[in-house]
């Protein structure tokens, strides 16, 4: 199976092909770059990459719980770096 890869970096946008394999390099914002958390990065990201109203409520749930897992002083910090309908449903009590 092909892996598709999205890299965000402050680099010019560009696709490079390695066999199957595809790696996209995707501009980013400053504010983009600076997530600490590992967990917390990659369910921000994927998030804003699915939509504001796209995420469905078990999805949010399944988030929230591997959320606990992550440093929370790292989570505290990417929380404030997400955007404000990423924050409200990571933080919205249930």
């Amino acid at each position: 199976m092909p892996l598709n890869l999205v890299i965000y970096s402050d680099t010019s946008a560009r696709k490079i092909k390695i066999g199957k394999q595809t790696i996209t390099f995707k501009k980013a914002s400053a504010k983009n770059l600076v997530f600490v958390g590992k967990i917390s990065t990659l369910a921000i990201q994927a998030l804003r990459t699915t939509g504001k109203d796209e995420a469905t409520t078990e999805e949010i749930k399944q988030i929230r719980e591997i959320l606990k897992s992550e440093n929370s002083k790292h989570l505290q910090h990417d929380l404030q770096l997400a955007p404000v309908w990423i924050r409200k449903l990571l933080t919205a009590n249930e």
